[in-house]
């Protein structure tokens, strides 16, 4: 009895000390490995998970970025031109010469056209800011400031900016500031008789604002003021256009792959500001009725070259291209081939502009803007 007891015994010590001895180490390794398989499999699906978010947030906002920066170039060139449409198109491409005390360099040229193009990559546009449909008036006099109209001064308000042309040099035109014009009136020489005044009047002096109805100093008027006035074989005749008080001359450019805009008749480049971001590329062509059909139907009607007169003054459409690359960097190759746009016919060159290498821009997503816009406000101003 006492040998069978002895072996329980025996047999309940052996099982207590097997039970307080744990795991083996083949068992912890086990599960360690089955710990780390899964820890690896969460983490491939967390970073898929990551970069499929990171790819569409990224391509979100650059698809918001290439929508509105088309959006605020289209915005733009669909008021090109306002105030001085109806400009016989023989002085289209004139050389402006502007002043502005409040701009540095002060005194500055540019060539009057509602759209120009520079080197395929900038786009300049002009328009005006009258309220009115204002087609241009005729002066038969031009000395020491102040224009004598040949019919009426009417849309031409003090604060108002201006556009001459010269009949005797049709390369040459002047900007300017009214600083006198319709409402305004003269007190007659020995009289108190006050009469309202029939000229235009763009001289270096303070005024009366119309806008305002507060004195103001003229800026615009300049030491150029008089190169349109009369000489010894002309009156100093040509028609003048006004633009409203705050006409733009925008000039749009990309900057550190961002959109940028500045007004070219108030400032220069230093003062840009950004309108979208993500924007690689910005290519533009002008779109003019070679052939006179009414319409733009052949490959050679589409050119990034200013046309010369007389195509100038047939131009009726820009045509835009903005191409915008996402921010985010994928590790595989997600573009094997060059953008296109013009309806396929041309493609962005992206190693050209790669700052990486030639095959980085492979590791982007990008996406093609484009928009034909007509010039409606010259196709307008040029109906008989």
């Amino acid at each position: 009895m006492s040998q069978y007891t002895s072996l329980q015994q025996n047999r309940a010590a052996s099982g207590s000390r097997a039970a307080s001895s744990g795991f083996t180490i083949i068992e912890i390794m086990v599960g360690l490995a089955i710990g780390l398989l899964t820890l690896l499999a969460i983490y491939q699906l967390f970073a898929t998970s990551e970069g499929r978010r990171r790819t569409v947030a990224a391509v979100s906002q650059a698809q918001s970025a290439g929508a509105m920066a088309l959006f605020s170039i289209e915005r733009d060139i669909r008021s090109a031109g306002l105030g001085f449409a109806s400009l016989d198109t023989t002085y289209l491409g004139c050389t402006v010469t502007a002043s502005n005390s409040a701009r540095t360099p002060v005194t500055f040229q540019f060539p009057l056209q509602p759209v120009e193009i520079k080197d395929g990559r900038e786009l300049r546009v002009m328009t005006g800011s009258s309220g009115n449909m204002f087609t241009g008036a005729r002066y038969n006099a031009s000395a020491n400031g102040e224009f004598k109209m040949a019919k009426s001064n009417a849309g031409f308000q003090p604060g108002d900016v201006m556009i001459g042309t010269n009949d005797s040099n049709s390369a040459q035109c002047l900007m300017m500031e009214v600083t006198k014009g319709a409402g305004s009136t003269v007190t007659l020489p020995a009289s108190t008789t006050v009469e309202a005044y029939t000229g235009v009047e763009h001289k270096d002096t303070s005024y009366s604002s119309f806008y305002t109805n507060q004195a103001v100093q003229a800026t615009r008027n300049g030491t150029s003021n008089n190169i349109l006035d009369a000489s010894s074989t002309s009156l100093g005749e040509g028609v003048i256009f006004s633009l409203g008080p705050k006409p733009t001359l925008t000039v749009w450019s990309l900057q550190d792959g961002q959109l940028t805009r500045y007004n070219f008749l108030n400032e220069t480049e230093t003062a840009r500001v950004a309108v979208a971001q993500d924007v690689l590329i910005m290519a533009a062509e002008y779109g003019y009725d070679k052939d006179g059909s009414g319409k733009i139907d052949q490959s050679d009607e589409w050119t990034a070259t200013t046309p010369a007169a007389p195509e100038l003054g047939r131009l009726i459409a820009v045509r835009v291209a903005i191409l915008v690359r996402t921010s985010q960097f994928e590790r595989d190759e997600v573009t094997t081939v060059n953008p296109r746009w013009a309806n396929g016919s041309k493609e962005f060159d992206l190693s050209a502009v790669s700052s990486t290498g030639d095959t980085n821009w492979k590791h982007y997503r990008y996406r093609v803007y484009e928009s034909v816009i007509p010039l409606r406000n010259t196709i307008w101003g040029q109906l008989p």
